[in-house]
């Protein structure tokens, strides 16, 4: 098994790890504050109509979207996926003409996001993330039916780096001060209202953040931009997000696009480790 053909399916991994984990935190509450003393103050004598106002301000579904600031931003949707707990997602990915598309659900657990997820088209794989292991079984691993267990807690390693971009804590390092954010504006995603940012981030801050080797700089653009949806409750919807990424040694740069929804916020999920005998850990690895 060569390894750059390793390396490219984790990078495909660790890109759903660091977008999932990167849209987290604190609901807004001001949003619905607002509607519900703009209710009171505008209600009439009778006790129906205040009961209905009342009713109204108070259901979730009826909540002002309230524009963040770049400063409020990361930690608001961060702590809002955490209250959540719970989430699924699916995003599809396409570079040199191959599209590849992962489902999965994810939690939030003492040692950063869990996750089960399959991806199909260009590479097929599973994968289950469970505190400081990584589980991957796809046949271009060279491991047949069994799952290949990698150690992401040695920091200074690949697999290691691939760990961070699955701690919270540092991608909140990470996206606390984008270079600029700009409220598109409204819009509907899968019949809920949300409000489309265009996040834009310096990725020599970026790297700097997550502790990853300066050079990767030159395998990144001047900006990284992200288009975000999120909800009244601070909730992430979709994202989406286009790159151009040089060429090795010049010529042509490819384009990466990568487009995910999140959904199911909140419900039971189950996520277990495979059993010992279906898991192998290949030397080297």
């Amino acid at each position: 098994m060569r390894v750059t053909s390793l390396t490219r399916r984790l990078g495909s991994a660790a890109l759903v790890l660091t977008m999932g984990v990167g849209l987290a935190a604190c609901s807004d509450d001001s949003g619905a504050d607002e509607t519900s003393s703009s209710a009171t103050d505008t209600s009439s004598d009778d006790s129906t109509d205040e009961e209905t106002s009342s009713e109204e301000s108070e259901d979730p579904a009826e909540a002002a979207l309230a524009e963040l600031s770049a400063d409020e931003f990361y930690p608001a949707v961060m702590e809002a996926m955490r209250e959540a707990e719970t989430f699924a997602f699916e995003t599809t990915s396409g570079s040199a003409g191959q599209t590849q598309t992962m489902t999965g659900q994810a939690r939030f657990g003492d040692d950063g996001v869990e996750m089960q997820a399959s991806s199909t088209g260009a590479q097929a794989m599973e994968m289950i993330l469970l505190g400081k292991a990584m589980y991957m079984k796809s046949p271009d691993l060279g491991t047949g039916d069994k799952w290949l267990k990698i150690d992401l807690s040695d920091p200074n390693s690949l697999f290691g780096m691939i760990g961070k971009a699955t701690d919270p804590e540092v991608m909140f390092k990470a996206m606390e001060a984008p270079k600029k954010l700009e409220l598109v504006g409204t819009e509907d995603v899968d019949g809920v209202e949300a409000n489309h940012y265009r996040i834009t981030l310096d990725p020599t801050q970026y790297l700097k953040a997550m502790e990853f080797p300066p050079a990767m700089a030159e395998m990144l653009p001047d900006e990284l931009v992200t288009e975000m949806w999120v909800d009244a409750d601070d909730l992430p919807r979709k994202f989406t997000q286009t790159m151009q990424i040089p060429a090795v040694g010049g010529g042509k740069p490819t384009t990466t696009t990568t487009e995910g929804t999140y959904s199911d916020f909140g419900t039971e999920v189950e996520i277990e480790e495979p059993p010992s005998s279906q898991v192998t850990q290949q030397p080297g690895m």
